[in-house]
């Protein structure tokens, strides 16, 4: 009679004659400096930043008369820029928590904005900006063209519209070719190049807004397709700060894309939770730009990216 083998033995055994030869390979990268524990580690949680770079930011300071603050506000987007006289808000977050964009404009000092924009109509990126109009003077609203048959009204958005009415604030739709300068600030619409009804992620205005030397890249939810439509026109989309497409998703940041905007700076607005337990594909690919210099919001809260039009610094808000 056959004797038949204990499949739970063989694995096993197999694991103990494995594990010694991983082992000594990696006894022999790290003694011959091929590679080095960080860098092990890595290997295993490269979606992870570390602590100590956030701590390193809270000492730092604001520099020079442009700030752009990337508040946390969960899985959902909202960045607010000041440069000199002149405020920017790009996105309001969503409904919760409750009057976080209008109370932190406040506690800014602002009463009036100069530029509002609403990449689109998705409750994570308008969840307040009826608020932000009911607050606050508005010179100049901008949102990307829906195409009717992408049934986009939703109450949230219904009530955007409403209050916009209301205030008596014109809502310029806005695709790629639109450009402004407001104060020292030039202001470039990239996308959206053409209109998607089945996915709104592909209708954002992506815009680029360059102060000096420094360039930042806001990219709202845009996707591959996107992307690929304005890498087809050839624009010039280096930047040194991108504002990371659609949270951080697999869905953009594709290599390609990446390639041409070349950033030295990532910002990612994403919860602490949805971030960890993603896949660290775009995060791998941001970081043979960026290094270390990869800010997630729902890790290190509040950012502020400060430039005198040279140098860039970044540090925690409070």
């Amino acid at each position: 009679m056959k004797k038949k083998f204990n499949k739970k033995y063989i694995k096993n055994l197999v694991y103990l004659l494995i594990l010694p030869i991983f082992g000594a390979i990696y006894l022999a990268l790290v003694s011959n400096n091929i590679v080095t524990e960080q860098t092990w580690k890595n290997i295993f949680s490269s979606n992870e930043i570390s602590e100590s770079k956030y701590e390193n930011e809270e000492n730092g300071s604001v520099i020079g008369d442009m700030a752009v603050h990337f508040l946390d506000v969960g899985d959902a987007d909202c960045s607010y820029i000041k440069c000199g006289e002149v405020n920017i808000l790009i996105d309001a977050a969503d409904k919760e928590p409750k009057g976080k964009v209008v109370n932190y404009l406040k506690n800014q000092g602002v009463e009036k904005l100069d530029l509002v924009v609403a990449t689109h109509p998705h409750r994570d990126h308008i969840g307040q900006m009826s608020e932000v109009l009911d607050n606050f003077e508005v010179s100049q609203f901008i949102e990307p063209e829906i195409p009717e048959e992408a049934n986009a009204v939703t109450v949230t958005y219904e009530r955007m519209l409403e209050t916009l009415a209301n205030k008596n604030i014109s809502a310029n739709l806005v695709s790629a070719g639109f450009s402004a300068d407001i104060g020292d600030l030039k202001i470039e619409v990239l996308g959206p190049i053409s209109q998607d009804s089945e996915n709104l992620n592909n209708n954002s205005v992506v815009l680029r807004i360059t102060y000096k030397n420094v360039r930042f890249l806001f990219m709202g939810d845009a996707e591959k397709a996107e992307e690929q439509e304005i890498l087809s026109k050839n624009y010039d989309i280096k930047s040194d700060i991108l504002k990371v497409g659609h949270h951080g998703s697999t869905t953009s940041t594709t290599q390609k894309f990446l390639h041409e905007v070349s950033p030295k700076y990532a910002v990612v607005s994403v919860s602490k939770d949805k971030h960890r337990a993603r896949k660290p594909y775009v995060m791998d690919r941001l970081k043979k730009f960026c290094g270390d210099d990869i800010y997630v919001t729902g890790e290190c809260g509040n950012v502020i990216a400060s430039t005198d039009g040279e140098k860039i610094n970044f540090t925690k808000a409070a």
